[in-house]
């Protein structure tokens, strides 16, 4: 049982790091013309595809206006898009961190516990985010993509599964 839960908890963190290049979002103007170009600074209708790699390069670049945007729609207080956009590379580092621990010190209750209370939190604090979020009128039409769905689900996963792993310890 032990080897099979490290298993799905390696492979959900190799999901993690695939699906962090992935698209996460996929942005399309409802209303072309002026309201679109000042939200984004393009006119066209798809504006763009999103994956979690280009969060920061988009939030420092000519096209933050987009990103912030989005950000301002899930974030209404959020300032600093900019400098917290790096944050995001956390993601797929935590991955990494995961699987480095569940190969040396996997079977460690702290590190069980860690695992299921941070997948767990990964997934849900963004996932209600999302279902709360009224995204039918506004004038940017968002639709969250794949790699955000894979990065949440296997989160999700490692939490489970850490968890079973910490109740049926011996």
């Amino acid at each position: 049982m032990d080897k099979l839960a490290k298993l799905v908890i390696i492979t959900c963190c190799i999901v993690i790091i695939v699906a962090f290049f992935l698209p996460w979002v996929n942005v399309e103007s409802q209303q072309a013309g002026s309201i679109t170009k000042v939200l984004t600074g393009k006119r066209q209708g798809n504006i763009a595809s999103i994956s979690g790699i280009q969060i920061p390069m988009m939030a420092n670049s000519d096209e933050s206006r987009l990103l912030i945007s989005i950000a301002k729609i899930f974030f209404p207080k959020v300032d600093n898009v900019d400098k917290k956009s790096f944050m995001v590379c956390l993601i797929p580092l935590l991955a990494l961190l995961i699987i480095a621990l569940n190969l040396t010190i996997g079977s460690n209750k702290l590190v069980q516990l860690g695992c299921a209370v941070l997948g767990v939190l990964i997934f849900a604090v963004p996932f209600f985010k999302i279902i709360t979020t009224d995204m039918d009128k506004l004038v940017l039409q968002i639709n969250i993509g794949i790699g955000l769905w894979l990065i949440l689900l296997s989160y999700l996963a490692i939490g489970m599964v850490s968890t079973i792993r910490l109740v049926t310890r011996k």
